[in-house]
């Protein structure tokens, strides 16, 4: 019986933590893709810490307020990381506006 190195249960707990590892799971912003992909990188990770932030995080809290300002009021920055993720802004901003209402 031929042993192959294991993987660190560090790797494997960090792995399983991450959705995007699961074959076939489109990513969590392919519904606002502007053409049809999202881009793979920190852009489109920072957008979804900042949903995850302004859903979770206590009102009062600086991590929500800061993800209020970024989706909700910022002018570039928003727009600039949706350009690099492949992502709609308007279109991601609009459904946003609709959940927050």
């Amino acid at each position: 019986m031929s042993q192959r190195p294991s993987q660190p249960l560090e790797d494997l707990i960090l792995e399983s933590l991450n959705p995007r590892t699961i074959p076939g799971l489109p990513h969590p912003l392919s519904k606002f893709a502007a053409n049809g992909v999202v881009k793979e990188g920190p852009y489109g990770d920072a957008i979804i810490e900042f949903i995850k932030d302004w859903t979770c995080e206590a009102p009062e809290s600086a991590k929500h307020g800061t993800a209020k300002w970024f989706l909700f009021e910022s002018e570039k920055a928003f727009f600039f990381a949706c350009s690099e993720a492949g992502v709609d802004a308007e279109k991601l901003r609009s459904h946003l506006l609709r959940c927050q209402s």
